[in-house]
């Protein structure tokens, strides 16, 4: 590609979008992929770990829908096992959030995102999280 403003984190990046409401699903994916992140659009958890698998690219950020019926615990288990260090970000409400918190993730990178929220606070969490140094612990 010529020119542009590519980052050399962004077109070799794959954000896994979890959620069952093709709606959600969309607004988030186009966000993302307006701004060069390759998009896995995943409308159930089963779905987002066939991707992860099957992705060419490395998967380096999962974002969940905490109210998407899925069973995020187990989720963030099986992509952790896929992509040790995945950054994870949840997109919850407030009851939702405490119990998020206490989940396991081996990337110990995090983030909620309270719904509603707006498409650039989005893109903010997301550029926030992956300008993170990974930090894995054994």
């Amino acid at each position: 590609m010529m020119g542009g403003m590519e980052t050399e984190d962004s077109h070799n990046t794959a954000v896994v979008v979890a959620d069952n409401r093709e709606t959600v699903l969309q607004a988030v994916s186009t966000t993302l992929e307006k701004a060069g992140f390759t998009i896995l659009a995943a409308s159930s958890g089963a779905q987002a770990v066939r991707c992860c698998r099957e992705s060419s690219h490395p998967v380096n950020l999962a974002i969940i829908d905490s109210a998407a019926g899925i069973n995020v615990p187990e989720l963030v288990g099986q992509l952790d096992a896929i992509s040790p260090g995945m950054r994870t970000l949840f997109l919850t409400d407030f009851e939702a959030e405490e119990s998020l918190r206490v989940v396991p993730t081996s990337g110990h990178i995090r983030g909620f995102l309270r719904k509603p929220f707006r498409r650039a606070q989005l893109l903010g969490q997301v550029l926030e999280m992956m300008d993170r140094p990974m930090v894995l612990t054994a």
